[in-house]
């Protein structure tokens, strides 16, 4: 269940773990909460308010017909996920994990025998997080076991993560009107805020450590983008050799994407010829090749054929060392400030505003801007930013490309001086 504020997710996630533990004696199930002090001071509390049973200090509650109920928190599940067999769990606040890992782990423990197993949570709305993908942009996906379900459960199937309950505050008709009030006010003062927790919008999140915010991302989906000047044309290429990672090459028209290839598990060669061909398609003069690992190889290769291409060493040091602490945190603030201004055109492609979203970054005691390593991006995002890198790298790459400016003309001497914007289609 990812809703809004005031739709009972808390007291629905508990009715579903006692219906479980009460239907089926000698049950096991298990609610987590990411942090500790909010497992003890607001899932507990809950479960007590509701249930009017208290939880011990072991954070274990037995039922009379035998069934038992663990309350824990991230840092206690390692030995939880290795030793015992689920019936049921239920993670509340489950955007507060960065990552599907914990519950794609509990998932694997749920086999107790005797009962129905599941796994459920409830969240409020983060972005396009794990939540998101897993169950909102899945479509309801059915995933149908081969294998017959026991006679007792009547020839279920398992659904997978076809079940997503949503809903916004004002589908709750018992809110106080003074209440519903109160969060209206939020539509000026904080937009973002009111519409993730009051209209349960997946296209804004509490983020403020991201580069670019998720507003600036869907604002810039098929933008126009208008220029006083020859429009630029260049070619951007994040290289990948092996392994899910994936080589992506862009074709930039100012910064608008016009041509793509994806590819996967390609020779360096083999890249820089598709280079070659993406540069000569669509009538760039540039490229911007990612020239850390297997990418040295096709800067040279480029190179040797005459091709005007930016190597682009991401751990470098940028010139301006006060303000960066590398060439990639350059690229991403640069990047953060063309889309705040509006200066940026999107295709409506999830997996590239995906990425674009995850990155994160920090600022260091020297004050420095600095990007998160790729390895945390992968983790929370499931998969290498492939797309965003190759994305960011071309607007990095325009920034380098000169410009012929607009043209002044006068038509004769009587007339105000207008002006002619050259264009090429």
């Amino acid at each position: 269940m990812v809703s809004a504020w005031g739709t009972g997710k808390t007291m629905c996630g508990i009715a579903k773990a006692m219906e479980l533990s009460l239907r089926y004696p000698n049950n096991l199930g298990l609610i987590v909460r990411k942090n500790f002090t909010d497992l003890k001071d607001s899932t507990m509390k809950d479960f007590t308010l509701y249930t009017g049973i208290k939880v011990p200090s072991n954070k274990d509650v037995k039922l009379s017909n035998g069934s038992e109920i663990m309350f824990r928190h991230m840092d206690e599940l390692a030995g939880i996920i290795q030793n015992v067999n689920l019936g049921w769990f239920f993670i509340e606040q489950a955007e507060e994990f960065d990552t599907s890992e914990e519950f794609d782990k509990l998932d694997g423990r749920l086999r107790r025998k005797g009962c129905f197993n599941q796994g459920f949570i409830i969240a409020n709305t983060n972005g396009h997080n794990w939540i998101w993908r897993k169950w909102k942009n899945s479509g309801g996906e059915e995933y149908l076991c081969d294998k017959p379900f026991p006679h007792s459960f009547g020839g279920i199937k398992y659904d997978g993560y076809a079940s997503l309950t949503e809903a916004q505050s004002t589908d709750n008709p018992h809110l106080p009107e003074a209440t519903l009030a109160s969060w209206y006010i939020k539509k000026e003062t904080a937009p973002s805020q009111y519409r993730r927790y009051v209209l349960n919008s997946w296209e804004d999140t509490d983020t403020a450590d991201c580069v670019i915010p998720y507003t600036d991302l869907m604002n810039a989906v098929n933008r126009e983008v208008f220029t006083l000047s020859e429009k630029a044309r260049v070619v951007s290429c994040d290289p990948a050799e092996f392994g899910d990672d994936k080589t992506v090459i862009f074709a930039f028209e100012d910064a608008k994407i016009i041509d793509i290839e994806v590819l996967r598990k390609k020779e360096p060669m083999e890249t820089a010829g598709r280079i070659v061909r993406m540069m000569r398609a669509n009538g760039a003069k540039k490229c911007a090749v990612d020239s850390i690992g297997i990418g040295s190889g096709i800067v040279s290769r480029l190179g040797e054929l005459g091709i005007d291409v930016i190597a682009v060493n991401a751990g470098a040091s940028s010139d301006d060392k006060e303000s960066y602490r590398n060439i990639k945190a350059e690229m991403w603030m640069k990047a953060q400030e063309a889309f705040r201004e509006g200066n940026v055109s999107l295709p409506d492609n999830d997996e590239l505003i995906e990425d674009l979203a995850a990155v994160r970054y920090m600022v260091n005691s020297k004050g420095q801007v600095a990007i998160e390593k790729k390895e945390d991006t992968k983790k929370r995002l499931g998969r290498s930013p492939d797309m965003g890198d190759a994305f960011v790298m071309g607007l990095y790459a325009l920034a380098r490309m000169p410009k012929e400016p607009f043209i002044p003309y006068q038509e004769d001497s009587d007339t105000v001086n207008s002006y002619s914007i050259k264009t090429v289609l």
